[in-house]
């Protein structure tokens, strides 16, 4: 297939993926907080718990089907009060089936007996040192860290607390990595609990770290935020991602306050969130069990995502990839209305391989009944607002592009209209970039 070589350009802010020459391959994460029931619960049932309570063993099932690499665990992990008769009565036949992958984080309930010593007990130096609870470790070119929002066991969580001493001098040690933080109480949640400024210094120090996502339990429901600084503005550009976990199982809660950046919330349903972790970017779904619906998925590309060093571009005979005039479906209509983001997918057609990282294209804008202007961008980045090709009412025009893939290999076309009103879109791919390792 002709080819040339083509150093790589600004315009490839690209998502790593299998195949492309990284060394770290995917991870797949299972994330979920408030879990087990106490075995004298009214609910328990034998461990099968109810419709509304002790569902531990349903979503134990959800996490075992979907084959993690590692299992995050957001903090009362057993209720009530954590003990060891309990932990081996409800948790292990439930999650305990997963304890080898387990990565835990302790949790109010878990510190109802003397030193949450059946939580440490029960995993061992899986939960770090007992005297303080936070650890750190590497997975698939991400760094984790799990910290302990228990603050009085272990000597505070504030400003120059010596577990807030740790996370920076943790994060200074791992700079320019995709990081991720969780522990059991949020600093941001519309549930019961509702916000609490106790977790500042950690979101604090992560967020001058320029880290990714935080993972919390304890309000039981299920929330995603959209990037955002410590102090509750949105920064889509390198704020932290932060998602409220607490559907394992113990009972469900509600919804009293929507706060700031809440993009997502679910109240209703017993689940767990899986994130796939990639070298620059991560891809998350929340699956509720009793089928395992998805409820909530998306992706995004890390505040460090790298540059690529050189690229491959490989012609193509001109093949039409995207046409919203055709009927409805993935890369057909319909028509693209205004303030719209939407993905398209691109492997596999007009013979783009999977490790493609860009297109060669032709853009063409058709029938638009606005002026305005279409952003075309890699899935799973952030807007910049920036014009790919731009146009006036009832305008027919086109633009050649290098369009750089993202997540799940898609891009994603933003369109601004100057009000309300729609616009055809038109992709003719001529040729695909792959990455190539400098020599």
């Amino acid at each position: 297939m002709p080819h040339s070589r083509l150093a790589c350009c600004a315009f490839l802010v690209l998502f790593s993926l299998p195949g492309t020459g990284s060394e770290a391959q995917p991870a797949v994460l299972v994330a979920v907080g408030d879990l087990a029931c106490d075995p004298a619960d009214g609910s328990f049932n034998g461990g099968d718990g109810t419709a509304t309570a002790c569902r531990m063993k349903a979503t134990s099932d959800l996490a075992l089907s979907l084959a993690p690499t590692a299992v995050l665990l957001l903090g009362d992990n057993q209720y009530d009060d954590g003990a060891a008769a309990k932990y081996l009565a409800s948790f292990d036949p439930s999650w305990g089936r997963l304890k080898a992958i387990t990565k835990p984080a302790p949790g109010n309930h878990d510190y109802g007996v003397p030193g949450a010593a059946g939580y440490y007990g029960y995993f061992g130096a899986a939960a770090g040192d007992p005297a303080k609870g936070y650890y750190s470790f590497d997975l698939a070119g991400w760094h984790l860290i799990a910290l302990n929002s228990n603050c009085g066991a272990v000597g505070g969580c504030g400003v120059g607390s010596p577990q807030e001493q740790w996370l920076a001098a943790d994060l200074a040690a791992h700079s320019g990595v995709c990081t991720l933080a969780y522990w059991h109480h949020p600093r941001f949640s519309s549930g019961p609990h509702g916000d609490d400024a106790t977790y500042d210094a950690f979101w604090q120090a992560l967020y001058a770290a320029r880290a990714d996502v935080v993972l919390t339990g304890h309000d039981h429901i299920y929330e995603r935020f959209a990037p955002q600084t410590p102090g509750a503005v949105a920064d889509p550009a390198r704020g932290l991602r932060a998602f409220v976990v607490g559907t394992g199982g113990r009972n469900l809660t509600s919804l009293p306050i929507v706060r700031a950046n809440s993009e997502v919330r679910d109240a209703a349903h017993f689940g767990v969130l899986e994130m796939t972790l990639h070298p620059t970017g991560y891809v998350w779904r929340f699956l509720a069990v009793d089928g395992g619906a998805v409820l909530d998925q998306g992706a995004s590309f890390c505040h460090s995502a790298p540059g690529w060093p050189s690229a491959e571009l490989y012609t193509l005979p001109p093949c039409r990839l995207i046409d919203t005039r055709n009927p409805d479906g993935p890369r057909g209509g319909p028509p693209l209305p205004h303030g719209a983001s939407r993905s398209f997918p691109v492997a596999g057609a007009c013979g783009i391989p999977a490790d493609a990282v860009a297109l060669s294209a032709n853009a063409t804008i058709v029938g638009p009944t606005r002026s305005g202007y279409l952003e075309i961008l890699p899935t799973g980045s952030a807007p910049t607002g920036t014009s790919s090709i731009t146009f006036r009412t009832g305008q027919m025009r086109s633009n050649n592009l290098q369009i750089a893939l993202g997540l799940d290999d898609a891009v994603t076309v933003r369109t601004a209209l100057s009000g309300a009103g729609s616009v055809h879109f038109v992709l003719d791919v001529t040729g695909y970039y792959r990455e190539e390792p400098i020599p």
